[in-house]
């Protein structure tokens, strides 16, 4: 093999790689008003953790509530209805140290990211689902304070949730 076709072979393959980065998604409909935003952590809850998937459920609402506050129209009939879902919660370990790109042995904590994903799902007013898209939201666990707090899961948890319904709000602007 050349020198040049190698590089076309490592070039081909970097491209390749790009390419997998593209969203396969659509672009989410602009919607003013919702009729509710419900939360599901069912997908969550059959993995076991029914108790934990409830809590997450509660601190959501919350967190909804908030996020949602100009936005939903419990009146009108016509507007469609969100549902957050949520399948995976993962809390780090470990609430220390660097986060978000850093790749060296440093890293002795490992993975130090508060994870939570799952999908937004929109019905319209009559049930039919007009937008479904996967969801997801990270923070860096050390973000919600000292990890010595006597209430800093509660302090975790709910500042994982403010941020799934932010992204959530923003992404049907």
């Amino acid at each position: 093999m050349s020198t040049i076709d190698r590089r076309a072979l490592l070039t081909g393959a970097a491209c390749l790689g790009l390419s997998a980065c593209v969203p396969d998604e659509k672009p989410a409909p602009a919607i003013a008003r919702f009729r509710a935003v419900e939360v599901d952590t069912s997908p969550f809850a059959a993995k076991g953790v029914s108790n934990y998937a409830a809590r997450v459920a509660d601190r959501l609402r919350v967190a909804v509530a908030e996020g949602f506050a100009g936005r939903l129209a419990p009146g009108d009939a016509g507007a469609p209805v969100l549902v957050l879902e949520v399948s995976t919660v993962r809390m780090a370990a470990y609430a220390g140290g660097r986060s978000h790109g850093g790749f060296g042995l440093g890293d002795i904590g490992g993975d130090v990211d508060d994870t939570m994903a799952g999908a937004l799902v929109v019905r319209s007013a009559k049930g039919a689902v007009i937008d479904r898209r996967r969801h997801f939201a990270t923070t860096d666990a050390a973000s919600a304070g000292d990890w010595r707090l006597p209430d800093i899961e509660d302090r975790r948890l709910d500042a994982l949730c403010r941020l799934y319904v932010a992204w959530a709000v923003r992404e049907y602007r």
